[in-house]
């Protein structure tokens, strides 16, 4: 049972956590508008479930972090995509980007600019 619950990755359950949030806060705006007794406890389940949505993310985007081993920074935007590795990245620039920095490539006179802003880009 345990590894199961090992391979589901902390940022799908913050995920659930996240669903259960807004159930958490209709239960609770409804427990509001009926005044029941039990809306502090609701209100406290909310709480701790919004507080452990937020770690579950950051965990997550910990984790997705140390799992990178291409040496790029991974900036924390797509926290659901894996890291590229080194050899993906590698593949691209073979295809794609043929021109490195350290070898010298032939400039038409006129396109100096052109060139050095498309190599910017």
């Amino acid at each position: 049972m345990l590894k199961v619950l090992g391979r589901v990755s902390p940022t799908n359950v913050a995920y659930v956590l996240f669903l259960l949030t807004f159930v958490a806060l209709g239960t609770f705006v409804y427990s509001l508008a009926a005044a029941s007794p039990l809306a502090g406890v609701i209100g406290a389940v909310l709480v701790v479930l919004m507080v452990a949505t937020v770690a579950g993310f950051r965990i997550g985007a910990r984790k997705r972090a140390a799992s990178n081993d291409s040496g790029i920074d991974i900036d924390g935007a797509n926290i659901w995509e894996r890291p590229l590795r080194r050899e993906q990245i590698d593949r691209y620039l073979q295809s794609y980007r043929p021109v490195r920095e350290n070898r010298l490539a032939a400039v038409p006179a006129g396109a100096v600019a052109e060139w050095t802003d498309r190599r910017a880009a």
